[in-house]
């Protein structure tokens, strides 16, 4: 791993995985440093996660992590030499600048800070990148709520109409179909338990008139607990009717329906 010195904050942050985690971990064990750096890394990200209560989507996790790898690391810190009476000698890049007429300035501390810098606005980023995941995230989860609540109230309307008739008929292929109208309300709702219609083939609704004229309606997967509405019209349908169709639906039924109800 090159600029094995700088991948603390991926380690940190679980970033780390099969060969890099083994020579990343292996390096700790020697460099007091990195085990320093880990530890102060470790603190933020704790605090860092209090900003959030909620489990972002997963698909958080990669973004962020993908945002750390942009981060350039700072130069690995130079060690006193401890065979000599004087420090080894600080390498001092562009980022770097000692005081004119001055001491020179406490690189470690420096790079510390740096590093620590970088590592808040990377945070703060992250936190940006989650904050507005969870509003979207929350927000389709209120849309996906609220289509549920919709049509629950509107099944609770149907049930509760003065002329609801309930036909229940079994499917000639397997299974069960009820047909829940209300020409009042001018709705109706099929309910079923339907075999897997094969390969390039789909279930389809169909109202007819009193002419036994066929007008094309839902399209269903099939499925235990099968759920659809009529487009309709059903207050000017005098049956209702379930086939199976190619893939896409017809204009016309392609088959004698495989249940059907009279209304």
């Amino acid at each position: 791993m090159s600029e094995i010195h700088g991948a603390v904050g991926s380690y940190v942050v679980n970033a780390l995985d099969g060969a890099e985690l083994d020579e990343f971990e292996a390096h700790l064990a020697v460099c007091e440093t990195c085990r320093r750096e880990v530890v102060e890394f470790s603190e933020t990200a704790a605090h860092l996660g209090h900003l959030v209560e909620a489990t972002p989507p997963p698909a958080l996790r990669g973004s962020i992590l993908s945002a750390i790898q942009e981060v350039r690391p700072l130069p690995p810190e130079v060690p006193v030499n401890t065979d000599t009476a004087e420090p080894a000698r600080p390498v001092v890049t562009d980022e770097q600048h000692l005081p004119v007429g001055g001491s020179p300035v406490d690189e470690l501390a420096v790079r510390r800070s740096r590093r620590l810098t970088r590592l808040f606005a990377l945070a703060a980023a992250a936190a940006l990148v989650v904050a507005l995941g969870l509003g979207a995230w929350a927000t389709n989860l209120a849309q996906q709520r609220e289509a549920q609540v919709a049509a629950s109230t509107l099944e609770t309307q149907l049930l509760a109409a003065p002329d609801l008739k309930v036909v229940t008929v079994p499917v000639k292929n397997g299974g069960q179909a009820s047909f829940r109208v209300s020409k009042s309300l001018n709705k109706a709702l099929f309910v079923g338990d339907l075999a897997d219609p094969g390969s390039g083939k789909t279930y389809q609704l169909w109202t007819i008139d009193d002419q036994a004229h066929a007008k094309a309606d839902a399209l269903l997967a099939g499925g235990a607990g099968t759920k659809a509405w009529f487009d309709g019209p059903v207050d000017a349908s005098s049956a209702l009717a379930v086939t199976i169709e190619p893939s896409g639906g017809s204009q016309q039924p392609s088959m004698k329906p495989l249940a059907s109800a009279t209304l």
